[in-house]
This record gives C-alpha cells, structure tokens and sequence, in this order.
C-alpha cells in the first residue's frame, strides 16, 4: 500500500519546495518558502501511525448489509398498552411501542463508524391470530386526543376471554458513516423483539338501575 496516498507533496509546478535549515532558497537569493506539512486528502479520515491510509468505507460502490453490523446492536425496543395489562372484549386496546431513532458506533469492516437505526414498521403478534401491523409505534388516547376504547392504529379488539402474551417487533432500517463522511444506506433491515407483555381479558357489563345507588343503595339493580 502507497502510505504517501492522499498527501499533498508540498510541490508546485516546475520545481520543488526545498530549503536551507537557515530558511534561504536553494539558489541562495531570497527567502524560501517553509516546509508544507502533509495533510490527508479530503474524504480519508483514518490516520494510522502518523500515516493516512485509504478508507474503504468511503467508496461510493461499497455495499454493506445488515449481517456487517455485528458491533452495532440496536436497542431493544419497549411496549406498553392502555389499559394498562388488561383489556375487555368487544372494545379496543390500544398498544404502543417504545422505539426511536439512535446512532451506534463500533468497528465495520475493520474501521470505527457510526450506525444509524430507525424504526420503520411495528408488529405486534397478540396472541390470537390477529397481528397488527403498523407503520407508527402508536400514541396515547390522550395525545391523539380520542376517547378512552377509541379505535386507532394501533389498536386490537380481543373477542375471547383469558391470558394473552403480546410481542412486539419492530422492523429497523439503518444507515453507516466512516468520519465526517454522509451516511449511507445498509442493505435489509433488522428485526426486534421487545420483552413480552401479558394481557388479561375479560367481559364487562352493565345494568339498569331506577337510580343513584349511592344515594339509594337498596334501589333497583344496586
């Protein structure tokens, strides 16, 4: 390997930049210009023992895929649901997932880069043979500004009783970097699960009462 690669010699056209230790010209008239020190060409950030050498993630052509990432693991993700644990047939519960956009950084390929995960689609298996599928992780009733048992994205209608375990997995898309480089894409995507979550269902019902039970408790239906 040429470790002079991407060094600017200091040269100019039709002569070189030699001098006296006493700063005088090799022709001995004038004051000569000082030595230029080397500097890494733009676009090779590794420097190695004092040498810049050729960065090979920073070709254009290069292709990595997700199995190259195995110094970069994503984060897992988290869930949670409203209600919390528990949900009544017939009416919809609404799910959410806990992951974002987060950067990593290792070795790819034999040098350190940067790798940058994003979320980009959300499965929740619920246990019935119903999944739902989602290009958001969801929100809250509360921030979609809905009521309570609302159906949305990411909401599930359970229609029998009893425990379900809930898993999500959240499909990941990611992108590398070598330095200042722009970030490039990865080719797949990375697919994680998020620790289970157990969901109690049950029925609810209600009942007609001739009035307020609390301000008569021995009324009709109390």
């Amino acid at each position: 390997m040429d470790l002079s690669t991407g060094f600017d010699s200091g040269t100019g056209p039709g002569g070189t930049a030699s001098g006296t230790a006493d700063g005088t010209g090799a022709a001995g008239s004038g004051t000569g210009a000082p030595r230029s020190t080397p500097t890494p060409t733009v676009g090779l950030p590794f420097v190695r023992d004092g040498f810049a050498v050729n960065c090979p993630l920073c070709d254009p052509n290069l292709v990595v895929s997700i199995s190259d990432l195995v110094n970069f693991p994503a984060a897992v993700p988290g869930q949670g649901m409203e209600p919390n644990g528990w949900a009544i047939t017939g009416l919809p519960a609404n799910f959410l997932a806990r992951a974002s956009v987060h950067v990593r950084s290792g070795v790819l390929l034999g040098f350190p880069a940067e790798v940058r995960f994003t979320p980009k689609r959300f499965h929740w298996d619920v246990g019935d043979g119903t999944p739902v599928d989602s290009a958001t992780g969801g929100a809250s009733w509360a921030t979609l500004g809905v009521p309570e048992f609302s159906d949305t994205a990411t909401s599930h209608i359970f229609r029998s009783t009893g425990r379900h375990t809930v898993v999500l997995s959240v499909v990941y898309s990611a992108e590398y970097r070598a330095g200042a480089q722009p970030w490039r894409p990865v080719q797949g995507t990375l697919t994680i699960a998020a620790p289970p979550l157990t969901v109690v269902v049950s029925t609810a019902s209600t009942v007609l009462v001739g009035q307020d039970c609390r301000a008569n408790p021995s009324g009709p239906g109390c």
